[in-house]
């Protein structure tokens, strides 16, 4: 399961009043916090198999994915592919199986958990080089895997719904294209929706959300210190690129999570631009959901969003 929110700000307290403004340190031990895989749930094991370690053909590191498959699928299965997070300094493709197991089982598709390279050992945009480099594969080896490439979603936790929303403006933005020089394997017509927990998708106030360690994830990511300074700011900005059309959005965000403002402003960006958003925003009275409750598999809350990211998919088969 992942580690709860309150562990990580005890723990990132503790790290900086250590380590000061030493990024690199603070990035090496921060990693720790971002292992624990969690548990999928035992009655859809049986309903699913995973092909784990796939090497996706990267340039870059760590360009491996997990893939989860229905047991009983027959017909070429859509493909959801998901980006982990963990500060772009962390985690792993693994995090999310608990999702995985039951989304794959409950739809009969396939999903598609993709490893990237770290920062600060790479920097932007290497992931997003590679969720594209993970698609084009996808879609080359559509037989191996028995998939369906003209139905595809994109999903991301925290740093990875950064990531997933990023390229799913990429696949709609001409002029991003061209200013980033990164063509996607996939039009827009392939991509019919994406789901986003608990990220954020607008750097000019992203700083404003006092996350834990959130300055030295951008520093990581960027290479750069002053995030307000860093020439492709507007790029990693989903909000500032929904001009030329967007895909279907699932977005959830708990209550008490840092980035939950961040959450309600795309929300009122998507609405603006006409983009269908299913938001899903809980607020139970004398309980706070944290970063990533998503995940906490068994409890209400998760159970709920769970449900609706499936009711979410399934509309777009």
């Amino acid at each position: 399961m992942f580690v709860l929110i309150i562990v990580l700000l005890i723990a990132l307290i503790v790290l900086f009043a250590q380590f000061g403004s030493n990024y690199h340190t603070q990035v090496k031990v921060m990693r720790r916090f971002f292992k624990n895989k969690g548990t999928a749930p035992e009655n859809y094991l049986e309903l699913t198999s995973v092909i784990t370690d796939v090497d996706y053909m990267s340039v870059l590191s760590n360009g491996f994915l997990d893939i989860y498959t229905a047991n009983d699928a027959i017909a070429p299965q859509p493909v959801l592919l998901w980006v982990h997070g963990g500060g772009y300094v962390g985690g792993d493709k693994s995090c999310i199986k608990s999702w995985a197991h039951v989304i794959a089982a409950e739809l009969k598709i396939a999903v598609a958990s993709v490893n990237y390279c770290l920062a600060p050992d790479q920097h932007y945009p290497g992931p997003i080089v590679q969720v594209g480099e993970a698609l084009r594969f996808l879609t080359d080896n559509a037989t191996r895997f028995n998939l369906d490439p003209t139905r595809i979603f994109l999903g991301g936790d925290s740093a990875g719904a950064q990531i997933a929303s990023q390229y799913a403006a990429l696949v709609h933005n001409d002029s991003l294209k061209k200013t980033m020089k990164i063509f996607p394997p996939v039009s827009g017509e392939q991509l019919r929706g994406v789901i986003l927990c608990c990220g954020f998708y607008n750097m000019d106030n992203v700083l404003k959300s006092r996350f834990p360690a959130i300055k030295t994830f951008m520093w990581a990511y960027t290479n750069n210190k002053k995030l307000k300074t860093f020439a492709r700011k507007n790029e990693l900005s989903t909000a500032k690129n929904l001009e030329n059309g967007y895909c279907d959005v699932f977005i959830t965000c708990g209550d008490a999570d840092p980035f939950l403002e961040q959450a309600k402003e795309f929300i009122a960006d998507l609405e603006a631009a006409n983009i269908t958003a299913d938001a899903y925003l809980p607020k139970v009275k004398g309980k706070k959901l944290g970063h990533e409750y998503q995940f906490l598999v068994g409890t209400t809350e998760a159970d709920i969003a769970l449900n609706k990211a499936v009711t979410f998919i399934e509309k777009r088969l």
